[in-house]
């Protein structure tokens, strides 16, 4: 595969992750999905000799950490070799990424974890957007997603995988400050009850791009979002928890900002998502847009002219380029969590970059 100068250049030496998005189809329809213009029910997934082709070059260039993501991505299937999620997973092991993880939905029936390929997963994480099934099932659109999402983990727990769960953080459980902070530590007990290893959380924000047309009125309030933050890290200290959490910050008053708030895989160049519809992203606000840093095809990967990311970012804006700044607040990318115990921020604390 020829890979176009200028991509090689950005990346050689900078990738720390790959995230890739097997196919766009998806067993549910929720609410606050960022995929969700792109989901279909016919077959868009990768190619599976593409894909190890794009995966060996972005391992050669640095990356380490390995994650599938969809749609549902354990519903991949390449229709012409037949090779399954497994296969994949297999795959990126045997190309040295030493971190290979996937996000799943967790409505896959019990064999799906037996299969001994599937068993070389580093991480399994699954999506659960509250801790109860009134909660988690409205906005998943499906009776019994929650069950089926518990059921699965317990049954990972048990197999030995090493289980996160990721929880997005909507206006029905944080539609003020009091009920946000209570949520999600119901969301910490059950973690612990579970026996995950991580607890990941996502609050849904209205931040001025694309998506915000697609979150179906899911998203809470920047302020709101921001108080709860500084209560939980507070809390973390003091309640009694086993679960490892990870809370994004997104925003900071603007005349407390700092040069380390400027935290930005663009600008980096430590991650490339790699879409089925043959583009290649940095920044995951740009999903849904024609805007891409990239484009592969079977041949080659070529850089990308007209609608490019990259090009996009200011350099001078403190925070995030691509998003909208509430008065008085700047706001910062979702995957800067300060002191988060996270491979490639660990990796990246260790180079001095954050």
């Amino acid at each position: 595969m020829k890979v176009d100068e200028r991509v090689s250049t950005f990346f050689n030496g900078q990738l720390k992750q790959v995230f890739v998005y097997l196919t766009s189809r998806c067993q549910l329809r929720c609410r606050q999905c960022l995929y969700k213009p792109l989901l279909t029910s016919e077959y868009d997934d990768l190619s599976f000799d593409t894909l190890s082709e794009l995966l060996s070059i972005f391992k050669n260039y640095g990356a380490f950490k390995l994650s599938f993501l969809g749609g549902e991505p354990t519903l991949y299937r390449d229709s012409k070799t037949g090779k399954t999620f497994s296969d994949i997973v297999v795959a990126g092991k045997q190309l040295g990424y030493t971190l290979v993880r996937a996000d799943t939905n967790g409505q896959f029936d019990e064999k799906f974890l037996l299969n001994e390929k599937t068993k070389q997963l580093d991480e399994l994480t699954f999506s659960l957007d509250g801790s109860t099934s009134e909660v988690h099932d409205a906005i998943r659109r499906k009776i019994g997603a929650f069950q089926n999402c518990i059921n699965r983990i317990r049954q990972a727990v048990e197999l030995g995988y090493r289980v996160q769960i990721t929880s997005c953080v909507h206006r029905n459980i944080c539609g003020d400050v009091e009920t946000g902070v209570r949520q999600i530590e119901e969301m910490i007990r059950l973690c612990d009850s579970l026996g995950v290893h991580s607890l990941n959380f996502h609050p849904i924000l209205k931040v001025g791009i694309a998506r915000d047309n697609w979150i179906d009125n899911t998203e809470i309030e920047p302020e709101v979002w921001l108080t709860v933050y500084r209560q939980m890290i507070n809390r973390l200290a003091i309640i009694d928890h086993n679960v490892d959490v990870r809370l994004p910050m997104r925003y900071i008053e603007s005349d407390l900002a700092k040069d380390e708030h400027n935290y930005c895989p663009l600008r980096m160049g430590e991650r490339v998502l790699i879409m089925p519809d043959g583009q290649l992203k940095i920044c995951a606000f740009n999903i849904g847009t024609p805007y891409c840093f990239a484009r592969f095809n079977c041949d080659s990967i070529e850089y990308e002219l007209v609608n490019n990311e990259y090009e996009r970012v200011d350099k001078q804006k403190m925070g995030c380029s691509f998003q909208v700044s509430p008065n008085g607040l700047s706001a910062l990318c979702m995957s800067y969590k300060p002191n988060q115990n996270e491979a490639v921020w660990n990796e990246l604390k260790r180079g001095g970059l954050v």
